[in-house]
C-alpha cells in the first residue's frame, strides 16, 4: 500500500513538473513570437520612415505654395480695391470740377437777369424749406431735452 501511495505521489509530482515545463515552454514560445512581431513592426516603421518624411516634405511644399497663392490673390485684391478707390476719387474730383464750372456758368446767367426772376420763383419754396428745417431742428431739440429729462428722472428714481 505504501509503495502504491509513493508511486502515486511520484507520478503526481512528475505530472506537476511536466506541466510546469510545458507551461514554461509555451511561455518562451509566446515571448519569442511577440519579440519577432515587435522586431518586424520596428523594421517596417524604419523602412517607411523615409517615405513618410518625403510625404511630409511634399505636404509642406504644397502648403507653402497654397499660402503663396493666397497671399498673391489677397495682394492683387487689395491693389484692385486701392486702384478702384483712387479712380473713384479722381472721378469725384472731375465731377466736382465740372459741377463747379456749371454752377459758375449758372450763377453768371442768373446774375445777367434771370437771378431776380428765379429768386422770386424760388423764394417761397426756400422759405418753406428753411421753416421746415428750423421746425425739425426745434422738434429734435425738444425731444432730446425730454429724453434727457426722462433719463435723469429715471436715474433719480433708481
Amino acid at each position: 500500500r505504501l509503495e502504491a501511495e509513493e508511486k502515486a505521489r511520484l507520478e503526481a509530482e512528475e505530472k506537476i513538473i511536466l506541466e510546469g515545463e510545458e507551461k514554461r515552454r509555451l511561455e518562451a514560445k509566446e515571448k519569442t513570437r511577440l519579440e519577432a512581431e515587435e522586431k518586424a513592426r520596428l523594421e517596417a516603421e524604419e523602412k517607411s520612415k523615409p517615405r513618410l518624411e518625403s510625404e511630409e516634405m511634399a505636404r509642406l511644399a504644397l502648403a507653402a505654395q497654397e499660402k503663396s497663392r493666397l497671399e498673391a490673390e489677397e495682394k492683387a485684391r487689395l491693389e484692385a480695391e486701392e486702384k478702384s478707390k483712387l479712380e473713384a476719387e479722381e472721378k469725384a474730383k472731375l465731377e466736382a470740377g465740372e459741377k463747379s464750372k456749371l454752377e459758375a456758368e449758372e450763377k453768371a446767367k442768373l446774375e445777367a437777369g434771370e437771378k431776380s426772376k428765379l429768386e422770386a420763383e424760388e423764394k417761397p419754396r426756400l422759405e418753406a424749406e428753411e421753416k421746415a428745417r428750423l421746425e425739425a431742428e426745434e422738434k429734435a431739440r425738444l425731444e432730446a431735452e425730454e429724453k434727457a429729462r426722462l433719463v435723469a428722472e429715471e436715474k433719480a428714481r433708481l
